[in-house]
């Protein structure tokens, strides 16, 4: 009840103290009101689909209203157009995401099944040293060969991660040193390809995971620090970000260096001087970062305008992941540069990557019955959190690598053949990976 009457009243303020118009207002108050309700499950529920409702309504809602009210002339279309889309489709991807979250909380303990994980594993350290090595060699794969399959490399990569958890609720011995070499690796990569959103999320989704494993819930104190924390490291990022890159990349992706010293000095020069996270140009910098509103917005005004409906043509990334690419050499690659070359008037060049958000194919091929489709997208990721859940009650560490299989799912700033591919294919390496250290009796 006090986060209803709480979104009431920024509503209100919205609304009547800041002359926002009905449309704007709500897509201001509902963002917040599933921060607070993301807040709440920390430490109580794992969060997951709590997460992905938060940044999509950041993304997709905050972000663009309070640009509209600062810097309308930005927004490529008026904000009573955008949110006349934006929004409905919005709210039926949440109802359709936490349809299936709620019905999974009438009997699934998910205090409990973290419980019988670390039952599961028992004394069992060697699985989580083996998970720690493969995660290492598919790291080394993609450092040595950025271009390799991803099935040898970036998914690999991801059991680095997965293997904390695995040594954390085996108490195993080895766990300390584990968890400061995977932070080394993490932030090794982070300075070498200056890209910043792999660290964050993985530290929040392993956070997030260590915190749903306590018996006790976090008091709010504590998730006040945390969530601080996050959003500290989040403007640090930003801060810093632009002007690493602008001294370490050059045109192509070629053409990318790391520079550790260069770093260093970045984030001493931002802790030395707290005040230069809080710049306007700074604030300005985080804030379009995550505005959605701008592709989603541009695909508006072009389509069908001055380009046609792709008339479902988004629905054929659903197959995709099936066709592996040396039987298909004109294979769609992911990254977004297609969508946003086709559907929107934005500059794209092959050293920075925006995307169209499924929301956004939504429209562009359907116009408002992208409405539907969001509703349609939010009940395939919700699913398929439950049928993960499902499959704990008899394979409890099942529920440890929900962070590897959702990885891709997080945020709105792809479009529907990462997101499905990441999932699709992260599935099945996992059980691919479980067959296969079957045969050599171990058990994950």
């Amino acid at each position: 009840m006090k986060r209803l009457l709480t979104t009431l009243v920024l509503f209100w303020i919205a609304y009547d103290g800041w002359e926002g118009t009905f449309l704007e207002s709500v897509a201001f108050a509902l963002p917040l009101y599933l921060f607070f309700t993301f807040v709440d499950q920390i430490s109580r529920r794992i969060a997951l689909p709590a997460c992905i409702a938060f940044v999509a309504a950041l993304e997709i809602l905050l972000v663009p209203a309070t640009t509209y009210w600062l810097l309308p002339s930005s927004m490529p279309i008026e904000s009573n157009t955008y949110f006349s889309y934006a929004l409905p489709a919005f709210s039926l991807f949440y109802l359709g995401l936490m349809a299936w979250n709620r019905a999974t909380a009438t009997h699934v303990d998910h205090q409990k099944a973290i419980q019988s994980a670390i039952d599961a594993l028992g004394d069992n350290q060697r699985a989580g040293v083996i998970l720690f090595l493969i995660g290492l060699a598919g790291f080394g794969v993609r450092t040595v060969m950025p271009g390799a399959p991803t099935f040898v490399s970036y998914i690999p990569s991801y059991c680095l991660y997965i293997s904390v958890l695995y040594n954390w609720y085996a108490r195993s011995p080895l766990r300390w040193p584990i968890v400061g070499l995977v932070g080394l690796v993490l932030g090794a990569y982070t300075v070498r390809e200056g890209m910043f959103g792999e660290l964050f999320f993985w530290l929040m989704l392993l956070t997030l995971f260590l915190m749903a494993g306590r018996t006790t819930p976090l008091s709010g104190k504590v998730k006040a620090v945390f969530v601080t924390f996050a959003f500290a490291l989040l403007l640090l990022i930003q801060s810093l970000k632009a002007e690493y890159r602008h001294n370490t990349w050059g045109y192509s992706r070629q053409e990318r260096s790391g520079n550790a010293g260069l770093m260093g000095e970045l984030i001493a020069d931002r802790l030395s001087d707290p005040a230069k996270l809080l710049t306007p140009i700074h604030f300005y910098r985080s804030f379009t970062r995550f505005n959605q509103g701008l592709m989603i917005g541009s695909a508006m005004a072009k389509v069908p305008l001055h380009e046609p409906y792709a008339n479902g043509e988004v629905l054929l990334s659903l197959m995709h992941p099936f066709v592996p690419r040396f039987l298909w050499a004109n294979k769609p690659q992911t990254g977004g540069y297609e969508n946003i070359r086709r559907f929107t008037s934005l500059p794209q060049s092959e050293n920075t990557s925006i995307n169209l958000s499924p929301l956004g194919e939504g429209y562009v091929n359907f116009g408002y019955g992208g409405i539907l489709f969001a509703l349609g997208y939010g009940l395939l990721l919700g699913y398929a959190f439950q049928l993960v859940c499902q499959a704990a009650t008899n394979r409890p560490t099942i529920i440890l690598w929900l962070p590897m299989l959702f990885i891709g799912c997080l945020t709105m700033e792809t479009d529907l053949l990462s997101t499905w591919g990441s999932l699709l294919n992260n599935t099945l390496f996992l059980m691919v990976l479980y067959w296969l250290l079957g045969r050599f009796s171990v058990r994950l």
